[in-house]
């Protein structure tokens, strides 16, 4: 762990760039000549996929009240990160995909303002215009004060059936945000199979952008319900952070952590806990590198 928080802030901001990317290695070795998690490699430009995303999240929420999860062993996240001052890194001990990743950043945000309000990012997808981009993730922050007990998701408008998306099934109106409605969530589709990827598009699904606000006590009782063995852990490190054993018990908990998924494995359990409101205006690459919206 390496930073300050800021105690007392109501915006808090989590970028993800905790993947291992196993899955995706083939693929960017063919794209880029060499292996490298999908978020610490440059497609195009100067900057990373995580830099795009850190750079964009600090204009949004204050640096010393954003926190970046990084996994053991990504040392060039370090270089990535560079001059710009996060408030916290956290390194996990091992990549055990989105759910802890989000927990463990949750835990410590949690203990400085457990009333505070929270926008999650991956730092994996590619999105244009950064300014339009920017424009729709502070109306969602705004937007998800309408829906206070719900955890807010953004969602992209797909362009193809794609495989390797998660996908969204919206259901009706919960509230209006000025003249963008907030859509109840009927259910999550979690990269599906070709054919009900295909029956997704025709239905009227939505990527899943990954992209999340909401209440630190809303996601933090969503994972008690849903994931209580893995939430136990976090409960177990909130009651060493500060003390010296907090890097011991970060450790332990580790080795007992299980592998779990966000939405697959907690969002797939509750939609009810969720909402979803589509972005407007932007073209959001999904799928492989290289891929075209």
């Amino acid at each position: 762990m390496q930073g300050r928080l800021e105690s007392g802030g109501r915006r808090w901001s989590i970028v993800l760039a905790g993947d291992d990317g196993v899955r995706m290695q083939p693929t960017i070795r063919r794209w880029l000549g060499w292996a490298a998690p999908k978020q610490h490699s440059r497609f195009v430009g100067t900057r990373s996929l995580f830099q795009h995303t850190l750079d964009r999240t600090m204009r949004f929420t204050h640096p010393a009240r954003t926190v970046v999860v990084v996994s053991r062993g990504h040392q060039g996240a370090w270089a990535q990160i560079g001059a710009r001052d996060p408030g916290m890194v956290l390194v996990q001990p091992r990549d055990v995909d989105t759910a802890p990743g989000i927990f463990l950043t949750l835990t410590y945000i949690r203990a400085r303002d457990p009333h505070g309000r929270v926008v999650i990012s991956p730092s994996d997808h590619f999105v244009f215009p950064e300014e339009r981009f920017l424009g729709e993730v502070i109306f969602a922050i705004r937007a998800a004060e309408k829906v206070p007990t719900r955890l807010l998701l953004l969602a992209a408008r797909p362009t193809r059936p794609e495989a390797d998306a998660g996908w969204i099934k919206p259901g009706g109106d919960l509230a209006h945000f000025i003249t963008r409605p907030i859509r109840a969530v009927a259910r999550f589709v979690e990269k599906p199979e070709p054919a009900l990827a295909q029956l997704a598009y025709l239905s009227g699904a939505l990527w899943n952008t990954s992209l999340m606000a909401g209440n630190v006590e809303t996601i933090w009782n969503l994972g008690r319900r849903v994931l209580p063995d893995m939430m136990a852990h976090f409960e177990r490190l909130s009651n060493a952070i500060d003390t010296p054993k907090e890097p011991e018990v970060l450790r332990a908990i580790y080795e007992r952590m299980p592998t779990l998924n966000f939405s697959r494995d907690l969002l797939a359990h509750a939609p009810g806990d969720t909402a979803v409101m589509e972005m407007r205006g932007l073209t959001f690459h999904v799928g492989r590198p290289g891929s075209e919206c």
